[in-house]
């Protein structure tokens, strides 16, 4: 048996320093078949340590061992606490009980399961627990510390910290990559293992968890909103600890490697764009050195992984498009094509083009680094020549027609009229699978009606990232890259809508499994779309696509909560107030000086508006009204006429009629 006392991992000098920012440093060690990370964060007096115990011959099982008279309590954000006895001394937070994993040699995770539980003893001036050790498996645990905040005060405020959720706190949040959700902050362990960020699911094609830097920025943005949000020490923990798992990953190139669909152990770019959008975030709030050599390093990087064209500049969407030996390991159907002289192994993939554009003129805009500049011109000239590209529309027109037919709710489906059933029939049986060959001799993405295609090369009628697309256009008119007037590109937003309502695609999102997370990014494109139009339309949209999420189980886009750097800096954002009632959801369209709620009921009653604290507590100069919001509906809070102008928070509001559906 393994014996390992925590209190002494907690004080040692294990290992070396792997990371250093002002007030956070990681370390890592190894000792006798024990793998350490221990994260310090001195000016916020707390720890946490990841202890990785692998079986030997001489040593089947691990008994751990905190020392201290204890008190054992379920906690409200998740997870388990032993709080002392004896005042004064530290909280230990345990998130997630042990776990016992299969990881192939790259860190990749195969399997795993809860650790069995061999004993546990309580009592005796110590709590001790021992798990049994798997063959051919490693068993993982994380344990915080949380220290008294100031000298001379007992550890209740770190107690009540883990005792104590709001609505908000407890509310589920979209994760962007694995389309799972996080629900507490003791679910942010389902992604963070051993001091790394994974995805939360089982990847398809080879069924493993991969690190996953865009489910990072997910979580990032959640514990910066909640943290603004509440006050708490743990999401400010949270927070940086994901920032320092993300700097530990980055490799020397600048890149990131993740091994989703191959054992070539390939690169996603746009997982790798969630991490310059992480690091600039926090850059932007607060600018150290670290920070900034890892967003020049990935953007170094981001700048190799193009296809020059005759058009411009085309961004890869992953590392096997840059040869014929990488498409070999491809895990979809594809086509080669040279359409605009490019590479062809290039798909020509929309939405990571854009999304890379994204992420280096974040950076540029970030870090003053201009470097790149001639690259985005570039990058950007090509995306209007491929979406300017519109040919035969005599025959896109009638095909995209009778496609729709497989868009609309299964319900209407079965109602169709004999002839267009037939049609139907045609267009799933026939249309659909030789879709990319009639594009292939006609090549186009932005089709009649407003519907994109997601790539030329790949097969099939991918109407899935529908939502990312609308998400990623509307990204592009805020960036700044572009003008945000240009009717050429706020044409192709307002086709996104427009296809979405007419097409009634979102229904059928909803009701299908294999679709239901292009809810959340059709979610989060009109988010972003009210931030820009101030549309009364828009924002009926948006409620509606609240509801819909909460029908099919979805948590909100974290962006919604109004703490995503990318949309608003963190010294301009407001923080998001807790609904009194959990079946009210509160998504912040607002800043700090333009204060702005959209309050959706997704209850089948009226509930009353009101927020925990009240508005007057939590937002100074704001107040709750006596109001409620109707069943299925929405309201829309913000600054009244005579506080229209850049000031501190309104005291007086108008409301937008309430809309219920």
């Amino acid at each position: 048996m393994k014996h390992l006392d925590l209190l002494e991992h907690f004080s040692a000098a294990d290992g070396g320093i792997a990371m250093q920012l002002r007030g956070a440093q990681r370390r890592l060690g190894s000792h006798d078949g024990v793998d350490i990370v221990r994260d310090d964060f001195a000016d916020e007096a707390a720890s946490a340590l990841f202890l990785r115990v692998q079986r030997t011959a001489t040593a089947e099982s691990v008994r751990l061992r905190l020392a201290g008279n204890h008190l054992l309590k379920r906690c409200a954000i998740g997870g388990w606490m032993f709080e002392p006895t004896t005042p004064g001394e530290a909280v230990f937070w345990v998130p997630r009980l042990p776990v016992c994993r299969t990881l192939d040699g790259v860190g990749r995770i195969r399997a795993e399961s809860p650790a069995t539980l061999a004993n546990m003893e309580i009592g005796g001036g110590e709590v001790a627990a021992t798990f049994e050790l798997a063959p051919d498996q490693v068993l993982d645990c994380v344990v915080w510390r949380l220290e008294s905040e100031a000298s001379g005060t007992d550890g209740s405020r770190a107690a009540d910290e883990l005792m104590t959720a709001s609505a908000l706190e407890s509310q589920a949040f979209f994760a962007y990559a694995s389309h799972t959700a996080t629900r507490c902050a003791a679910d942010f362990y389902t992604h963070i293992v051993h001091g790394q960020v994974y995805g939360a699911c089982w990847a398809w094609p080879k069924k493993l968890k991969i690190c996953d830097e865009l489910d990072a920025l997910a979580l990032h943005m959640v514990a910066s909103a909640l943290g603004h949000s509440t006050g708490k020490r743990v999401y400010r923990l949270l927070r940086r600890q994901i920032v320092l798992a993300v700097l530990c990953r980055q490799d020397a190139d600048g890149g990131f490697r993740h091994g989703e669909w191959t054992d070539e152990y390939e690169s996603h770019n746009r997982l790798i764009n969630g991490a310059m959008q992480l690091l600039a975030t926090e850059f932007a709030a607060a600018p150290e050195p670290a920070l900034e050599g890892a967003l020049r390093r990935i953007a170094r990087y981001l700048a190799e992984q193009v296809d020059h064209t005759d058009a411009g500049a085309w961004f890869l969407h992953d590392s096997l498009e840059r040869s014929e030996e990488g498409m070999r390991h491809y895990p979809l159907a594809w086509e080669r094509g040279r359409w605009l002289g490019k590479s062809p192994t290039n798909l020509l993939i929309l939405n990571t083009h854009l999304d890379c554009m994204l992420a280096l003129a974040r950076e540029r805009a970030v870090c003053g680094d201009d470097t790149h500049d001639g690259l985005l011109r570039s990058a950007e000239a090509c995306l209007r020549t491929v979406m300017s590209a519109r040919p035969a529309d005599w025959l896109f027109r009638p095909l995209l027609a009778v496609i729709a037919l497989s868009l609309l709710p299964k319900a209407e489906q079965e109602q169709l009229p004999f002839a267009r059933r037939a049609l139907k029939r045609l267009g799933w049986k026939y249309l659909i699978p030789r879709w990319h060959l009639i594009r292939r001799r006609f090549p186009r993405l932005l089709m009649p009606a407003g519907y994109i295609e997601r790539s030329l090369g790949q097969a099939d009628f991918v109407h899935r990232y529908h939502g990312v697309h609308l998400m990623d256009f509307e990204r592009l008119l805020a960036c700044g890259a572009v003008d945000p007037k240009d009717p050429r590109w706020t044409s192709i937003s307002d086709g996104l809508v427009d296809f979405g309502v007419n097409s009634r695609v979102t229904r059928l999102w909803k009701e299908t499994a294999a679709s239901r997370d292009s809810l959340a990014f059709w979610a989060e494109g009109l988010y972003r779309r009210c931030l820009r139009t101030r549309a009364q339309r828009d924002r009926e949209l948006l409620a509606t696509a609240v509801l819909d999420l909460h029908d099919a189980g979805l948590g909100l886009p974290p962006s919604l909560l109004g703490a995503n750097g990318e949309i608003v800096p963190a010294q301009s954002a407001a923080p998001t107030p807790s609904a009194a009632d959990a079946r009210l959801r509160v998504i912040n369209l607002g800043a700090r000086k333009t204060p702005c709620l959209l309050v959706v009921n997704t209850a089948t009653t009226d509930l009353p508006l009101a927020f925990e604290p009240p508005l007057t507590a939590a937002h100074p100069g704001w107040m709750d009204a006596t109001r409620s919001v109707p069943a299925r509906g929405w309201i829309l809070l913000q600054p009244g006429p005579s506080d229209a102008e850049p000031g501190p928070a309104s005291s007086s509001h108008a409301f937008l009629p309430a809309r219920p559906r």
